[in-house]
């Protein structure tokens, strides 16, 4: 049954960028579901009633480019993602199209990634992949 496949939820504003995400996914054959947003205010207030109703349905991976939103939405939700417990053990994928600013520092633990978001359709793909596969395909190194 496809509902016990891991749910993969992208979360940014350029569509394009979804649209190559569910492609890559697509393409790359691994066993998930894609599912998305393009607000994140949306998304913040969907993924906390997923979380108060303690929906079994919850994402086993979660992509975010938080500096794509308008003003401080996209930090938003990354501080919801962070500070919930019905959602802080997500495994989390920052994409970042340049590096994080000084006065945003949050530990680089097991459970937070940062990936570079390369403007190259091709590459981004190939990024997206690579992420899903080793969060979700392969052990933990530590």
């Amino acid at each position: 049954m496809s509902h016990n496949l891991p749910k993969i939820l992208i979360i940014d504003p350029d569509l394009d960028a979804i649209e190559l995400a569910r492609f890559a996914l697509w393409r790359s054959d691994l066993p998930c579901r894609f599912e998305w947003f393009d607000d994140a205010e949306v998304a913040n207030a969907s993924l906390l009633t997923q979380a108060l109703c303690q929906s079994r349905d919850m994402p086993a991976l979660i992509l975010l480019d938080p500096r794509n939103f308008p003003g401080a939405e996209g930090y938003q939700l990354l501080r919801t993602l962070c500070v919930y417990q019905a959602v802080s053990h997500i495994p989390l994928v920052l994409f970042t199209s340049s590096p994080f600013s000084s006065d945003f520092r949050i530990e680089q633990d097991s459970r937070i990634w940062y990936a570079a978001k390369p403007t190259d359709p091709r590459e981004f793909m190939n990024v997206l992949t690579r992420c899903v596969q080793s969060r979700l395909y392969e052990p933990a190194h530590h």
